[in-house]
């Protein structure tokens, strides 16, 4: 069962990441007995939370409204489809390298801790130690889930700027959208 909760959590943090309208925060603690709780929603038996991993839905950063696409334009309409797509892929990186680099100073801060504890003794040491690694085991695998979006977020930015770069072409050569296709180079 413990080796659920790294997915479970990996797919939580994930459909935060897919549905940008949801904004809130993920609690981490260990209970009394030695169960680690990854919800949304921080404990009621009053157990120490050990991390907190906050996230929000992107802002807006255009405040006037987008003006109305040009009628019989389909190169245009699909040109603004695209950049508003690469706008949103743009701040998802950019959330994903945030997230990353909070991940990687969590990690750091639970070997420091962990290490602590190897070097004292006793039960309370050891069990300290083994609650510290189950957690760098549940943040490395986050780790990777995050780096593996971000070059799945790297590649699409890629593709839409190409898709994106080529409509431009096309809608400056002579002739429109009517005229022959654009040499590929």
């Amino acid at each position: 069962m413990k080796r659920v909760w790294p997915t479970i959590h990996a797919l939580f943090i994930l459909l935060m990441l897919i549905n940008p309208a949801v904004a809130g925060e993920v609690y981490t603690w260990t209970d009394a007995e030695g169960n680690i709780h990854i919800t949304d929603q921080p404990p009621n038996d009053r157990s120490p939370v050990e991390s907190v991993i906050r996230y929000s839905a992107p802002t807006e950063t255009n405040a006037s409204p987008d003006p109305p696409p040009q009628p019989n334009s389909a190169e245009m309409q699909q040109a603004e489809q695209l950049n508003k797509q690469l706008k949103r892929l743009k701040e998802r990186k950019t959330q994903l390298e945030k997230i990353i680099v909070e991940n990687r100073a969590s990690i750091a801060a639970a070997e420091k801790d962990a290490e602590y504890y190897r070097k004292r003794s006793g039960s309370y040491a050891r069990r300290n130690e083994k609650s510290i690694e189950r957690q760098l085991v549940v943040l490395n695998n986050n780790l990777t889930t995050y780096q593996s979006d971000q070059r799945y977020v790297d590649e699409d930015i890629s593709e839409t700027e190409k898709r994106l770069e080529t409509i431009e072409l096309n809608m400056k050569r002579p002739g429109g959208e009517s005229g022959p296709p654009a040499p590929a180079n």
